[in-house]
């Protein structure tokens, strides 16, 4: 399914056997795939006994809704995630003569004293948040470089200077900017990755998270209609079924065009005598005509007929009465031909006008 690197998996289970409190980060404006893998491996590793957080800069929208978990994902990194507390504002090169602290009445003081000729800080141009001193390790997903995090990277500077990552994409462009990075660029989709790292890994693979990944998967391949779509692809999502996933009602963003009929029927006839109709995604039909709910002897179906118009019954040839029906003889016998037929012909008229 997945081609990784075994030697950087090794170092990814050593890593995170090692660790207790884990940051899974994925990029701002997430496809539904990389959601779906982070929630994923989120459950996974928390089912295991890890303190896991996971971030997205993005507001998780409706689309997302159909994903386990979802409402864990966080826009920030606060309190319960570091210790550190990072106060930010606008700087400008030279702009800050000295920074110092004191405690007065066990009151900690921050002075930032700024520069002669250069404004003042105000409390408007303050920025709190807190850092990621208690991460061991932090793993993102489909991140190229790590300017994709957004503003959970522009409010926590320090995020990733000296952390332990672990950088995984399918993107053979990736920056490898990681301690670990587990890239491989012919799988389908991330979930497919994280499914083969799972796997590997000896890490739980409970329903809820099977289906995360079946579903980032359904959503990466069309429904499995897209060139990604590999033999690979159709084992993962085979496993994922046995794990007890659960095929999503998703609707991939570019169905496969196939005409699909479709009956219309009336409250009032549930026989469907509105007909047999193919509904085309171009919106257009072609009426088959009404189509009787119940056949009826002697009774003829005229395609023509508009739903709602009485139609007039046309006898069959067995309802006609005894004396008008014609004898097998009289049908195959042609016609007599007149005795004169074939005897010269003598024109007989007058000139006179």
């Amino acid at each position: 399914m997945t081609n990784l690197n075994p030697e950087q998996v090794n170092q990814a289970r050593n890593l995170l056997g090692n660790s207790k409190n884990i940051l899974v980060s994925i990029p701002d404006s997430p496809a539904i795939d990389t959601t779906a893998a982070g929630l994923a491996l989120y459950l996974s590793l928390s089912a295991s006994g890890k303190q896991v957080t996971i971030v997205s800069p993005m507001q998780m929208t409706v689309e997302f809704n159909r994903l386990i978990g979802v409402d864990k994902i966080r826009n920030n990194i606060n309190a319960q995630n570091g210790r550190n507390l990072i106060i930010s504002f606008p700087y400008q090169e030279g702009s800050i003569e000295k920074v110092s602290y004191n405690i007065e009445n066990d009151t900690f003081n921050l002075v930032i004293e700024p520069r002669d000729g250069f404004p003042a800080i105000t409390s408007e141009m303050m920025n709190y948040s807190f850092g990621n001193g208690d991460y061991d390790v932090i793993i993102t997903l489909s991140c190229s470089n790590p300017n994709e995090l957004g503003q959970i990277l522009g409010k926590n500077q320090n995020l990733l200077r000296g952390k332990n990552i672990i950088n995984i994409d399918t993107d053979n462009k990736n920056s490898l900017f990681g301690k670990i990075n587990l890239i491989d660029s012919t799988v389908s989709s991330i979930s497919e990755i994280i499914l083969g790292l799972l796997d590997q890994l000896g890490l739980p693979i409970e329903p809820d998270m099977a289906t995360n990944l079946l579903t980032g998967i359904t959503a990466n391949t069309e429904n499995f209609s897209s060139q990604k779509t590999t033999a690979g692809t159709f084992e993962a999502a085979a496993m994922l079924l046995k794990y007890g996933g659960r095929k999503s009602q998703f609707e991939a963003i570019n169905p496969i065009s196939t005409p699909q009929f479709s009956r219309q029927v009336n409250k009032q006839d549930r026989f469907g005598q509105k007909g047999l109709t193919p509904t085309f995604e171009n919106n257009r039909s072609i009426p088959f005509g009404r189509q009787p709910g119940k056949f009826q002897p002697g009774q003829a179906t005229d395609i023509s007929a508009k739903p709602g118009v009485p139609q007039q019954q046309t006898p069959f040839p067995g309802n006609l009465p005894q004396q008008q029906h014609p004898s097998l003889n009289e049908v195959s016998k042609p016609p007599e031909t007149p005795p004169d037929w074939l005897k010269p012909k003598i024109y007989k008229g007058s000139t006179l006008l």
